[in-house]
């Protein structure tokens, strides 16, 4: 190391008015060597150590000791074997060592003046760096694992040490980050700890480290814990969004999503991603299942918050089942069987809900069965009933169409709505029986209006994914149809927007097989994942359904507003009607009134009843409503 050198190496003070150190003096001996040199500068703090430096004469001894330990300094940074990155306090890198460059992949020359977030992963919150920060400013250090991303573009887990510098006033002037040089998980070829124990997608543990959490909690020689409450979070529908939006987009959505769980629960409370739509939380101190139905609310509520995927918003929501450790004997196997249990109970019970584990549900498999045999006996026994859901005119009241329904009148479990029909019929391989028995329902539905003289009405028919692929729909309508005036009995078919996607050859075939047979079409639940204005105006469609889950945070959300506002102006620029799908409160009728939606059902108007009492009050109702501009009031 050069003279010069050492005399950069010494401290100058910050304020501009004192004396710099190039005003030192340096005596030299004849041959032009340096005998001393004479020091004016401050005291400062080098590792710690309170370093003096009075005004005096400093000997060519002092010089060539000061020279050789900052040789040390310099050799030790480079031959370290863990990465060291050198900042200002304002977070710009000023030095990298070697290491840090076989760490990251970066250069000095690539980092020097910029900023360390060029290595963040976004993987972490913004309330895990402000924790971070906070205790910096505190404490001076923090200590910690952070997930960062080489310059080749892996993540990795890594353990980093970040230490403040201070000069001899307490004034930091530096802050020191320490990557040590193993990483924790490296997301390469080689399987690693990380591949065992995390998922790659979200960075959160995976079923493998969550179960063992699990068990490291309830383990009952371990001393008492504060109660424990497990939810399995599983999300409805992500195929359609992967559907509609693509693999990498949905992937997006996950981290995304996995970020606001993480951002949402408290540090120490595990969350993580067990399946492919599936994630799990351990909360600590639930005791109570009103506390846990609380919790859930809440983490319904902030899913159904749009996520911003690359410019698209993404919409979800979520079926949650619960299971608190006093209910499953403290058993970590038997917990996550009974959470299990809960979120199916969810998700047949219409989805975007939540279940509590009771003991009741443990009988729930046998149960099962037997609703499953019953259901096949159900057909020979006549215990189906056709219902139907008026859908009005928001401008004049008037009952303008109907949805058509199945109901199963139980002699013991009473009425059991459609959904749970159609699940007990999917699991048993009914639901093409389901779809012949609709049909037929709904023609002799057409019959009997037609002997009554009832108003002229449009019947809605949604069709399952077995319908579409299996069933013989055609000759279905056909025969629906009969000879009859088919312009006195107008039928409507309603086709899911996530089926157009999943069978678009067979879509298309049997969507203009039927609009040549004068049968309306709708393409049912439509929401902010699926704009395609191109593809629907190649298709012989009538009608946009939107989806049921867009209203059910209007108006509280101007995010959910503004998606179904842009919804009706596609629509109205397509020429297509629309019609809102379940509306239960008056502001949402006003609304969707003042933005241009003039159909609409829901509990707000009526609920499903069956075929004859809804055609005995559209005799009764239809003519002094059409006159009025009321509606007919809720028969049920």
């Amino acid at each position: 190391m050069r003279r010069v050198e050492i005399e950069r190496a010494l401290p100058v003070p910050r304020d501009p008015g004192s004396r710099m150190v190039n005003q030192n003096k340096k005596q030299l001996d004849a041959a032009g060597e340096l005998l001393a040199l004479w020091i004016d500068a401050p005291p400062m703090e080098v590792c710690h150590e309170h370093v003096a430096t009075p005004p005096g004469l400093c000997d060519a001894a002092t010089i060539q000791g000061l020279e050789q330990r900052l040789w040390q300094f310099n050799a030790i940074f480079d031959a370290a074997t863990d990465g060291m990155m050198i900042t200002d306090p304002r977070g710009h890198i000023q030095d990298v060592n070697p290491a840090f460059t076989r760490i990251t992949g970066y250069t000095a020359a690539e980092v020097l003046g910029r900023q360390p977030n060029l290595l963040n992963a976004e993987w972490h919150t913004r309330a895990f760096f402000a924790r971070m920060w906070r205790q910096l400013l505190r404490e001076g250090a923090w200590d910690g694992q952070i997930w960062i991303r080489n310059k080749d573009g892996v993540v990795h887990l890594q353990t980093l040490r970040i230490r403040r510098i201070c000069d001899a006033d307490g004034v930091a002037v530096n802050y020191v980050g320490l990557f040590a040089e193993r990483s924790t998980g490296r997301l390469g070829t080689r399987p690693t700890e990380s591949h065992a124990h995390y998922d790659p997608l979200t960075k959160l543990p995976n079923r493998l480290l969550f179960e063992g959490r699990l068990r490291q909690v309830l383990d009952p020689n371990r001393p008492p814990a504060r109660a424990q409450a497990l939810f399995l979070l599983g999300l409805d529908r992500l195929t359609y969004f992967n559907a509609s939006l693509g693999h990498a987009l949905g992937d997006e959505l996950l981290r995304a999503l996995a970020l606001r769980l993480r951002e949402g629960l408290r540090p120490s409370d595990p969350v993580a991603r067990l399946d492919g739509d599936q994630f799990g939380l351990l909360l600590e101190g639930v005791k109570t299942a009103e506390e846990a139905a609380e919790i859930a609310k809440r983490l319904c509520v902030s899913l159904r918050e749009p996520f911003m995927i690359r410019a698209h918003q993404g919409f979800v929501t979520a079926s949650v089942g619960i299971c608190l450790d006093t209910t499953a004997g403290y058993d970590a196997e038997i917990m996550m069987a009974h959470a299990e249990a809960a979120l199916r109970q969810a998700k047949q019970g219409g989805r975007n809900d939540f279940r509590i584990f009771a003991r009741a549900l443990t009988s729930a498999p046998s149960e099962y069965e037997q609703m499953r045999n019953a259901l096949r006996l159900a057909l020979e026994r006549g215990e189906f009933r056709l219902y139907l859901q008026p859908r009005i005119d928001l401008a004049s009241g008037r009952w303008m169409s109907a949805e058509a329904s199945i109901r199963w009148h139980h002699p013991e479990w009473g009425i059991l709505p459609s959904e749970r029909v159609e699940s007990l019929a999917e699991s048993c391989g009914m639901l093409l029986d389901i779809g012949h028995w609709l049909f037929a329902e709904v023609g002799a539905c057409r019959r009997l209006w037609s002997r009554l003289n009832v108003p002229n009405q449009v019947l809605a028919i949604a069709l399952t994914e077995a319908q579409l692929t299996r069933f013989d729909l055609l000759q279905s309508v056909e025969a629906l149809l009969g000879d009859q005036d088919r312009e006195r009995f107008r039928l409507s078919i309603e086709l899911p927007a996530t089926l157009l996607f999943k069978h678009s050859e067979r879509a298309r075939d049997v969507l203009i097989a039927l609009h040549e047979r004068h049968v309306a079409l709708t393409l049912s639940d439509v929401g902010p994942g699926w704009i395609a204005p191109l593809l629907m105006r190649r298709l012989p469609l009538q009608c946009l359904k939107l989806e049921r889950a867009m209203l059910s945070s209007i108006p509280d959300s101007a995010d959910h507003m503004a998606v179904v506002q842009a919804l009706i102006a596609m629509a109205q620029a397509l020429d297509l009607e629309i019609i809102a799908d379940g509306v239960h409160d008056e502001r949402q009728r006003m609304f969707l009134l003042n933005s241009g939606c003039l159909l609409a059902q829901g509990e707000l108007f009526a609920r499903p009843m069956p075929a004859t009492q809804f055609a005995r009050h559209l005799t009764q109702f239809a003519p002094a409503a059409s006159a009025a501009g009321t509606t007919p009031p809720d028969p049920l």
